[in-house]
C-alpha cells in the first residue's frame, strides 16, 4: 500500500517541477553573443589571462655551410602582453510558493512563478554578455591594456608606442562594411607583421537588422547605379553572417567580429553555474522558498577579434 505524502514534504515534492520550468525558461533566453564567448569553468575566486605576442617570420634554413657543418636553428620567443583579471561575482534571486497553491491544485501558477525566475536568470546572463558590446566604447570599462574594447589607441605591446585601431564612427552601410572588412585585413601583430583578421559576423541591434540583411544578402551593391557585383563576396571569402541582438542598448552602434578569434579572446568563467535549491526551513512553513544562485566573471584579453562603430 502506498504511503501518502506527509504534509511537510510538499516543498520537496514540487522541487523537480520548479527546477524544470526554471531551467527551460532560463535556457530559452540566451544572449546571441553566447556562441562568441570562450566559456570555461573555474575552481578559484579569480582567474587570469595573460596575452602573449607573436613569433616573427620563419627565416630560411641552410642545412650546412661550406665546411659541411649543420646550420643553426633560430629559436624564437614571444613577448608577454597584457594580463586580464577576472573576478567572479555572485548573483541570487528566489521565488516563494504558497502551500495553498498546492492544496488548490494551482499547478499553472506554480509553473509560472518558476518560469519567471528562470526568465530572470536567463536575461541576467544575456544582459551581462551583451554588456561587453554595450560598454565597448566606454572608458569606464577597459581591458588589460587600459583602454576600451573598441578604441583607436590599443597599444600593440608593453614597450612600443605603436597602436592599433578597431574603433569607427560610420553609420551602417554597404561602403562602411567593406571599409571595416579591409581595416581588419590590414591589422598587424605586436611585431609589425601582417595579422589579417577576417571578420565573418555583422552584429547589429534590432533597429539595424533590415539594413544588415540588405547589405549581406543583396545580389548587387545596394543603390549601385551600375549593378556592380557584390564586392563583399570578393573581399571576404566567407559569407558574412548577420546576428541581431535585442540586448544591445544603442540603436545605431554596430560591430563586426571574427567568431573563431572571439572564442579565444572573449572569455566567460563559470565559478558556479546556475543552480536552484530549496530553503530547508520551508518544511515548517506554509511557504516554500526556492533560491537560484550563480557566480561568474567575463571580459576579454585581446581586442582584435572585433571592430565597433559608435555612431552619433
Amino acid at each position: 500500500m502506498a504511503v501518502p505524502m506527509n504534509s511537510l514534504e510538499w516543498p520537496r515534492h514540487i522541487l523537480p517541477i520548479i527546477r524544470r520550468e526554471w531551467a527551460l525558461q532560463m535556457n530559452a533566453t540566451a544572449s546571441p553573443l553566447a556562441p562568441f564567448f570562450g566559456i570555461d569553468g573555474s575552481q578559484s575566486s579569480v582567474e587570469y589571462s595573460q596575452g602573449i605576442g607573436s613569433f616573427d617570420l620563419v627565416p630560411e634554413y641552410n642545412s650546412a655551410d661550406a665546411e659541411g657543418e649543420p646550420g643553426s636553428i633560430a629559436y624564437d620567443s614571444v613577448a608577454p602582453l597584457y594580463e586580464t583579471t577576472f573576478t567572479h561575482k555572485e548573483y541570487a534571486k528566489g521565488v516563494a510558493i504558497e502551500r495553498k497553491l498546492m492544496d488548490d491544485n494551482r499547478s499553472n501558477q506554480i509553473k509560472r512563478k518558476a518560469q519567471n525566475l528562470g526568465f530572470s536568470f536567463g536575461t541576467t546572463v544575456a544582459a551581462h554578455m551583451s554588456s561587453v558590446l554595450n560598454n565597448a566604447f566606454s572608458a569606464a570599462h577597459v581591458g588589460g591594456d587600459a583602454v576600451a574594447l573598441c578604441s583607436d589607441s590599443h597599444p600593440v605591446n608593453k614597450v612600443s608606442t605603436d597602436v592599433y585601431d578597431n574603433d569607427g564612427s560610420t553609420a551602417l552601410s554597404y561602403a562602411a562594411v567593406v571599409a571595416t572588412l579591409i581595416a581588419g585585413q590590414d591589422l598587424d601583430n605586436d611585431r609589425g607583421n601582417p595579422l589579417p583578421v577576417i571578420y565573418d559576423t555583422l552584429y547589429v541591434p534590432t533597429a539595424l537588422q533590415g539594413t544588415a540583411y540588405e547589405i549581406v544578402n543583396a545580389l548587387a551593391k545596394p543603390g549601385g547605379a551600375n549593378n556592380d557585383a557584390n564586392a563583399l563576396k570578393y573581399i571576404n571569402a566567407q559569407e558574412l553572417t548577420v546576428v541581431v541582438d535585442p540586448y544591445l542598448t544603442d540603436a545605431n552602434n554596430w560591430f563586426m567580429l571574427n567568431k573563431q578569434m572571439a572564442n579565444m579572446h572573449l572569455l566567460w568563467f563559470w565559478r558556479v553555474r546556475p543552480e536552484l535549491a530549496l530553503y530547508p526551513a520551508s518544511e515548517y512553513d506554509l511557504v516554500a522558498r526556492y533560491r537560484g544562485y550563480m557566480r561568474f566573471s567575463y571580459g576579454w584579453d585581446d581586442a582584435r577579434f572585433i571592430y565597433g562603430h559608435e555612431v552619433t
